[in-house]
């Protein structure tokens, strides 16, 4: 009887693990962000060029990033023309479009620096340097002249440690 009450609750052990995994979620994140406050904060560091907030349809024509895969959104360039740096903050609608973005992301990076190659090489350097950030269904690209600066406060915005 002894035995039997030990292989009971040895697989109901079993069974209550695997089930807290399974509402786990697997990969889902805990990582959340309003983009407009995170946003406020990067702009306000001392040495950020001024930037231009893309409406939704410009941020599609010129970007190639559709809002209607978003939950929230925000994708500023430089305002100087000649400058590559330039932030997006999206939170995608589900891992497909946080994938897409993410991918379209890179492919902006690798276009500017194809832009900047012949003429500047200064701004193809910042772009180099590009950081593309993915958790979850978040997606965050960040091009700097200073992107390690960029980045730091964003994960101190986010709460990244």
């Amino acid at each position: 009887m002894k035995v039997f009450k030990r292989f009971t609750a040895g697989l109901l052990s079993l069974l209550l693990i695997f089930g807290l995994a399974a509402c786990s979620g697997g990969n889902e994140s805990a990582f959340e962000m309003d983009v407009q406050e995170v946003y406020e904060q990067l702009i306000a560091l001392p040495d950020m060029p001024a930037m231009i907030e893309l409406p939704e349809d410009k941020a599609l024509d010129f970007l190639g990033l559709d809002y209607s895969k978003c939950v929230q959104a925000l994708a500023a360039i430089c305002a100087v023309n000649i400058q590559a740096d330039e932030i997006w903050l999206v939170e995608a609608k589900d891992g497909s479009a946080a994938a897409e973005i993410e991918e379209l992301a890179r492919s902006r990076v690798e276009q500017r620096m194809e832009e900047f190659k012949g003429y500047s090489p200064e701004q193809y350097k910042v772009l180099e340097g590009a950081a593309i950030l993915r958790e979850g269904n978040y997606v965050v690209l960040l091009v700097s002249q200073d992107t390690e600066a960029l980045k730091a406060a964003f994960d101190k915005a986010v709460g990244i440690d």
